[in-house]
């Protein structure tokens, strides 16, 4: 399904196209983000909430397109 990826209280969150909620993200979950091509991530959680892509540990940028 794809959705936005939001921060909802203390942890990041997906909404869907419609309207629904995935209900909280946890370390360790997989899915893919959209930045000019779908890029496949795993979340976890270092001082905050990071993206980890092929090694790399990225900041969450909300509002970006996801796939689940």
């Amino acid at each position: 399904m794809t959705g936005i990826l939001i921060r909802n209280g203390d942890r990041p969150d997906i909404i869907f196209d419609n309207g629904t909620f995935y209900g909280g993200l946890h370390c360790g979950e997989c899915f893919q983000i959209y930045d000019t091509k779908w890029i496949s991530v795993r979340l976890e959680y270092s001082d905050d909430w990071v993206l980890v892509c092929n090694g790399h540990m990225l900041p969450i940028t909300y509002g970006y397109k996801v796939v689940v």
